[in-house]
């Protein structure tokens, strides 16, 4: 018997595959709760807003890891208007694109995340009402899957996270639904610390911790 044919063999490989995707997952949760621990942190003893925008990033970028989500965006409300603001981007979505975009009200998930308040997860966008194609189509990007949770402090909703698209052609999964939730309420109360620093709008108050607009 040839070592393909051996059934030892293949355990020790399946073993060894399932060894190496744990200690990724393992990577990944460290990373993530060290940035929660930061965020925490923030709150606690608010910092420059530059840092703050560059601990809101880093968020965004765990949780994508976490969730395996190949894009994600971080949309501000805009209080006066009611619509959704392009704040952070990444991903393989053209980011120059949506940056400082605006989502008028009740258009999108992400609105819809907004105006009840709760977490939501779509694994096929196309059999989902709510789902808006207008920046796919402009973009010529293909929303496969969203992911997506509102940011709360001080009892409003400031924002909202969306995530797009997991790796391999997956499906979101409750899980991934409470990773998201948890960072969003961590999101939500460093935000509205700086915004009672501030006393602005989350969106003026991102928007000077930002570059300029083109």
């Amino acid at each position: 018997m040839t070592e393909d044919q051996n059934p030892d063999a293949d355990d020790h490989s399946r073993l060894g595959l399932e060894n190496i995707r744990l200690g990724e997952e393992i990577s990944v949760l460290r990373s993530f709760i060290e940035a929660l621990g930061e965020v925490m942190a923030a709150v606690e003893d608010p910092q420059p807003d530059v840092q703050v925008i560059e601990l809101l990033n880093e968020i965004l970028g765990i949780t994508m890891k976490l969730t395996r989500a190949q894009d994600g965006s971080l949309l501000a409300r805009d209080e006066d208007t009611e619509e959704l603001v392009f704040i952070l981007v990444r991903g393989e979505v053209a980011s120059k694109e949506l940056l400082w975009r605006r989502i008028p009200r009740g258009q999108g998930i992400a609105s819809w995340v907004v105006e009840n308040r709760r977490a939501t997860i779509v694994n096929n966008v196309q059999m989902d009402d709510r789902f808006d194609n207008h920046l796919d189509q402009e973009l010529d990007f293909h929303t496969q899957a969203v992911l997506a949770a509102p940011i709360i402090g001080g009892g409003k909703v400031l924002g909202v996270i969306e995530l797009l698209n997991k790796e391999e052609a997956k499906l979101f999964s409750l899980s991934d639904q409470t990773h998201l939730g948890l960072v969003c309420r961590f999101a939500g109360e460093l935000l509205e610390s700086l915004l009672q620093h501030q006393n602005l709008g989350v969106e003026d108050t991102l928007t000077q911790a930002l570059p300029s607009k083109q």
